[in-house]
């Protein structure tokens, strides 16, 4: 049996990216643990971060992980205000 795992969630727009957490529970669904966090609006970063350094029972390296995760997808998306794009919400990313 699969164990639970935490997932980011994202929502890709023109003016700002809303990252999140969930918690997937295979069998049964998932759990939000955090609301969206949008950037540049907020830190979302850092809102991830202190999210889940108030979770005891996330391991310090799944943290590493999935704030590594956000940094790579904010960078990307701060790289593509270069570039113009066709569409909000057409981007899918499998992290976790």
């Amino acid at each position: 049996m699969e164990k639970p795992r935490i997932v980011l969630k994202l929502i890709w727009m023109h003016k700002a990216i809303g990252v999140a957490l969930d918690q997937v529970i295979p069998g049964f669904g998932t759990i939000p643990l955090s609301p969206y966090y949008f950037w540049p609006k907020e830190d979302a970063w850092e809102q991830l971060k202190m999210l889940l350094e108030s979770k005891p029972w996330i391991s310090r390296k799944q943290m590493h992980i999935l704030l590594n995760q956000a940094t790579d997808v904010i960078n990307l998306w701060q790289e593509s205000k270069s570039f113009s794009m066709r569409a909000s919400g057409v981007w899918f990313f499998g992290l976790g």
